[in-house]
């Protein structure tokens, strides 16, 4: 099984690693194994705060809503999706 994690926070990492590691029946049918694809540097930019925006989210650094909030999940959710997509794509 591929996760691929849409942050480059190590709290965040290590959550969604102990997650999955809790639950080995979600992925134990498949392949016995969980391989974790963590986003590289030059994706998304860890230089920003505050308001700005971040390219990977497209929205602030640090949202003041819950919508904002959730709108930067889904969009990191799927920033990741489509990057192991095309990592596996080169493999």
């Amino acid at each position: 099984m591929l996760v691929s994690i849409g942050t480059r926070s190590l709290p965040k990492i290590i959550a969604v690693t102990r997650a999955f590691s809790r639950y080995p029946e979600i992925w134990m049918n498949e392949s016995n194994k969980i391989e974790y694809h963590i986003m590289p540097k030059d994706i998304r930019n860890d230089e920003k705060h505050g308001q700005e925006k971040d390219n990977f989210s497209r929205v602030s650094c640090n949202p003041m809503t819950l919508t904002e909030t959730i709108i930067g999940a889904k969009n990191r959710a799927k920033n990741a999706f489509e990057h192991a997509k095309e990592t596996l794509r080169h493999m």
